[in-house]
């Protein structure tokens, strides 16, 4: 019994070291999020900080999360070292606002994958293939538009939603929204998580 507690708080200090914290900016200025939409693994923290120093009352309020999982409603004002730190507990996409200022676009959303291997985001080199926007309500691009590629676009649990071949963008309009997987086929395969708005 000895040994498996052991064995158990070193499994969960082993997790916990490859845990990363992702920052979110509270920006002031403009009523926004920076870096509001991410994409981050189970057991990774969220933390909000400020860009500038807040002049106005703010909150970091869930409007969306998975069911089960605990929802925040944090109230944010000077002075500027403010700070709040959220730990999804389950998978699925959370979406957050700040309550006075949503109808200015101060809206965000947090994308928690379940494991541990992460799926590139896309931040192409400027001859690297990759896809804009994302999130997306619709229509993806592609950052090579002379090339003609195979895809397949499947769900979190590995089924085939779609797939065609295409020369620079890719409808998901069609699909709920949520978490995708878009793969690219071909010479250089190549796999993005896509999120739907």
């Amino acid at each position: 019994m000895k040994k498996l507690i052991i064995l158990f708080c070193f499994s969960l200090l082993t997790f916990a070291s490859f845990a990363t914290i992702h920052i979110v900016r509270v920006w002031d200025g403009y009523y926004q999020f920076i870096s509001a939409d991410i994409t981050i693994q189970l057991g990774d923290t969220v933390q909000w900080l400020p860009l500038d120093v807040p002049s106005s009352v703010h909150t970091i309020t869930s409007t969306n999360i998975p069911s089960g999982a605990d929802s925040f409603d944090q109230i944010w004002q000077a002075p500027a070292d403010t700070f709040f730190q959220y730990v999804p507990q389950i998978a699925g996409l959370y979406q957050y606002v700040c309550t006075p200022h949503v109808s200015f676009g101060m809206v965000g959303s947090i994308t928690v994958l379940n494991g541990t291997s992460a799926i590139p985001d896309s931040n192409p080199a400027p001859d690297e293939l990759g896809i804009y926007p994302n999130p997306s309500t619709g229509i993806i691009r592609f950052t090579e538009s002379a090339t003609l590629f195979d895809y397949n676009v499947y769900n979190t649990g590995g089924k085939i939603l779609l797939s065609d071949k295409r020369e620079n963008f890719l409808d998901i309009s069609g699909l709920p929204n949520g978490v995708y997987f878009l793969e690219i086929t071909g010479n250089e395969p190549k796999t993005f998580s896509i999120i739907k708005k």
